[in-house]
Order: structure tokens, then C-alpha cells, then sequence
């Protein structure tokens, strides 16, 4: 993706020239601003952003859409760091939070919105991982 939009700018910012046909110098007059980009430094510590086989936690199923958008907002409110999903399956609602690659990583969640959350339950699904963030986390841990 990175090599098409440098080619995209390539393209019309490159003015190729030929001085002399018979030296075979090439004259080429580019953007100083492409410099930048080609020269940047590429970014190791981006990690893998993904999707994979994981579980969720179920906290509305319905045929309210109202009442899924508010269950949703209260979730929120509750817990800002953990990611809501509102899916529709016609003809019903579903408000899912979290992405956890374990059973045991939702268990916890459910433990902790079943009682303010019902019914809920731990359902399989195709969660978004962020290994960066995961790292980060576990750096956290290692210094408590």
C-alpha cells in the first residue's frame, strides 16, 4: 500500500529529462517533499493489527434498536477502554464488548457486567487483536 501511493506521487512530481542522447545522463526534477517521504524511517513498533477466532460478550439481543443504542451508551460510560459493537442480524439487535482471544479473558468480563447487564453471554466471534496494545499492557504489568 505504501509503494502505490509513493508511485501515485511519483508520477506526476518526477519530470524526467534527457540532457544529451548520446551521454545517458537523466536530468530528473522531483518534489523536494518526496524526499521526506522516501527517506522516513519505517515504524517497527506498529505491531500486527488483525482479526481472529475470539470471544465476545453478549450484553443485549433484540428488536429494539433503541434499546440496544442505550445499552450500548451505558456500557460505554462503564467501561471507555473496552470496544462496544452493535450488530444487526435481521430481525435482531446484538450489542457485543470486548475482543478477547480466551474464553477465560471474557469469563472475567462477564463476571464483571452480568449483574448490571441481563441476560449476557460469552459467544464466539471475529474479534479485532492489537498486539501493540498487548505489549504494552504486559510492560505495565511487569513494572507494578
Amino acid at each position: 500500500m505504501k509503494y502505490i501511493l509513493f508511485l501515485l506521487f511519483l508520477c506526476p512530481a518526477v519530470l524526467v529529462q534527457a540532457q544529451n542522447a548520446d551521454s545517458g545522463y537523466v536530468n530528473i526534477h522531483a518534489d523536494p517533499r518526496l524526499a521526506a517521504v522516501v527517506n522516513k524511517p519505517a515504524n517497527t513498533n506498529r505491531g500486527f493489527i488483525g482479526k481472529v477466532r475470539g470471544f465476545r460478550v453478549q450484553i443485549y439481543n433484540g428488536n429494539d434498536r433503541k434499546k440496544a443504542s442505550a445499552t450500548k451508551l451505558d456500557f460505554m460510560r462503564m467501561y471507555p477502554g473496552v470496544r462496544s459493537y452493535m450488530v444487526y442480524n435481521s430481525p435482531q439487535f446484538r450489542v457485543r464488548v470486548g475482543d478477547f482471544r480466551t474464553r477465560k479473558e471474557a469469563l472475567e468480563m462477564y463476571n464483571k457486567v452480568s449483574s448490571r447487564f441481563s441476560p449476557c453471554m460469552i459467544v464466539p466471534d471475529i474479534v479485532n487483536i492489537n498486539t501493540v496494545r498487548k505489549n504494552k499492557d504486559n510492560s505495565n504489568d511487569d513494572n507494578d
